[in-house]
């Protein structure tokens, strides 16, 4: 499977700390062959969509027939996402 990424995110990952960094590229990785391996959003404006952790850092992704793109990266301390 391809990843992709939203507009913005390259930019948000480059402004991320180091460790958050290494761990989110572990995460993708993992990605193009177990898209479905981490868990969906089931309430909330990010509803549907799988989301994983890195540091202190929520990247939400959505999975198509293809591919996988990562669509926002929210830093872990908000409320509500």
């Amino acid at each position: 499977m391809t990843v992709l990424f939203a507009e913005g995110v390259p930019e948000l990952f480059a402004d991320i700390p180091r460790e958050a960094q290494l761990r989110a590229a572990h995460s993708i990785e993992l990605l193009s062959s177990f898209p479905r391996m981490y868990p969906m959003r089931r309430r909330g404006v990010m509803r549907g969509y799988r989301y994983f952790v890195a540091g202190r850092f929520l990247f939400y992704y959505s999975v198509a027939a293809t591919e996988i793109r990562v669509t926002a990266i929210i830093p872990a301390s908000m409320r509500r996402a």
